[in-house]
């Protein structure tokens, strides 16, 4: 991908952002702008028309006076009469222009225009007075004006109405566009934020998958992050993290298979010397010394060799570490395999295994929940006396499995009751044993055990041993 098509995820954040708010933000301003407009249209329309209607009220007053001078002076022939009459009618000129310029209503401008004509018409009859006018041309003149006049006031009054009952519907039509604009906008945000929401999480998503199959060892598939250009530079440097974690892997299991190697067959040489000269010993003092001596040699190596190959048995999927619970294990036949591999060591020392065991089901690792049950039951074998007795009970109960694992043998001492757990800690010999226990099974033991949710734990007893494995019960059938 080029640097244009793959951005940063700050980038495409940003991007995300401006494009999901800016239709929010073009449709806030423009309903801002439409309703600025209706109201500032509606209130110049209000005035206009107020103003209209208050003029044109104020002119018929005006008429009024214009006829009462005119009539006097018809009748008296007072020139201060005319002067008056001319006065008015100055004023009434004015008022006719004025309405004639701001008028926009064709109805009431046709009313005006009749009247301006009506008014033309009276002003000839007043000035004709004394000479061909006579008091009913002036009588009929000035009620033609009225007449006029009144149309004008009752168009506006008629234009105030109508622009009131209109504004309801004005507004009406805006509250439909307005939502109209918003039923598209926010639809089309909604779809945008979850484009980049989507966008944006995808690579996220996959960081996460690939860690989690990092941490449960799955090595051989390379790492691939799709998305942002930082992100996928985090995706490669997960590969090659995935890649320095192979490399690792096959030194450890080369250092293994080098220390088994090397460790081994010295020991093994060591034994097989050691058993010749027990073999060819003689009975004076200095041979049942030196046969003492490698009677010693002879145990510690075959401890050694036992410690070597039960820490290989052990780390032999990787190490101690947890891994993925992924599968679901039948208990009870890991009980009766565990049993079965016992069984020649149970019949060389005579010992009676008593089994109450019912078809239990748990979430986990099998091979390491084998483990687990593996040492719980060959200590149990291992300390019970020739001829004795171990009892194993699985059950479930109150949303737990448990294992119970008694032994009919010495039992635990106080002093060594803290320690049973901890790594490379003995305790005594069985009286029947040739060599002493390496002091890794019960420590590894917990380890899976914790590992899978669960824990063991030494109950007391009356006689023997009395080990309890608690797991968590499973729900799925």
């Amino acid at each position: 991908m080029t640097r244009m098509q793959a951005p940063t995820l700050r980038r495409l954040i940003f991007i995300g952002f401006m494009l999901v708010t800016l239709p929010l933000v073009g449709t806030i301003v423009t309903a801002i702008v439409q309703v600025d407009g209706f109201a500032r249209d509606s209130r110049q329309a209000l005035v206009s028309v107020e103003q209209n209607t208050s003029m044109s009220r104020a002119l018929a007053g005006r008429i009024t006076e214009l006829e009462r001078s005119a009539r006097q002076y018809q009748a008296l022939s007072d020139t201060a009469y005319k002067n008056l009459y001319n006065e008015h009618r100055v004023e009434v000129r004015s008022m006719f222009d004025r309405l004639t310029e701001v008028d926009r209503d064709s109805e009431s401008r046709a009313h005006l225009q009749r009247a301006n004509r009506s008014e033309l018409a009276a002003n000839e009859v007043v000035q004709a007075i004394g000479s061909e006018a006579t008091a009913e041309d002036l009588e009929a003149a000035f009620a033609a004006l009225r007449d006029d006049v009144l149309a004008v006031v009752q168009a506006h009054s008629t234009a105030a109405r109508r622009m009131g009952n209109s504004m309801p519907e004005q507004a009406g039509v805006l509250q439909r566009l307005l939502m109209g604009q918003a039923a598209l906008v926010i639809p089309l945000s909604i779809g945008l934020a979850v484009l980049f929401g989507v966008l944006i999480t995808r690579p996220v998503r996959q960081i996460d998958s690939e860690i989690r199959s990092l941490g449960r060892g799955a090595l051989s598939e390379p790492v691939k992050v799709s998305g942002t250009r930082d992100l996928e530079e985090l995706g490669h440097r997960l590969d090659w993290l995935r890649v320095r974690l192979l490399e690792l892997e096959a030194q450890k299991a080369q250092f293994l298979r080098n220390v088994s190697h090397e460790l081994k067959t010295p020991l093994t040489n060591i034994r097989e010397g050691a058993k010749l000269l027990l073999d060819d010993g003689g009975a004076d003092a200095n041979d049942a010394e030196r046969r003492s001596i490698t009677r010693i040699l002879c145990n510690n190596s075959i401890r050694l060799q036992q410690m070597i190959e039960e820490l290989l048995r052990y780390g032999a999927d990787g190490d101690l570490t947890p891994q993925q619970m992924n599968e679901m294990v039948y208990l009870d036949r890991l009980v009766g395999g565990a049993l079965e591999e016992l069984s020649l060591t149970l019949a060389a020392r005579a010992v009676t295994v008593n089994a109450s065991t019912t078809p239990v089901i748990a979430e986990g690792n099998a091979k390491r929940l084998r483990v687990v049950i593996d040492n719980l039951l060959s200590n149990a074998v291992k300390y019970t006396p020739c001829g004795g007795d171990v009892s194993v009970v699985l059950k479930t109960g109150d949303g737990a499995i448990t294992l119970d694992v008694f032994d009919s043998g010495p039992g635990i001492r106080e002093q060594d009751k803290a320690h049973l757990f901890e790594w490379f800690y003995t305790g005594p010999r069985p009286p029947d044993a040739v060599l002493e226990g390496t002091g890794m099974g019960l420590a590894i033991a917990q380890e899976y055990a914790q590992q899978q949710g669960g824990h063991i734990r030494l109950l007391e007893s009356p006689s023997g041993a009395h080990f309890r494995l608690t797991l968590m019960e499973s729900h799925d059938e």
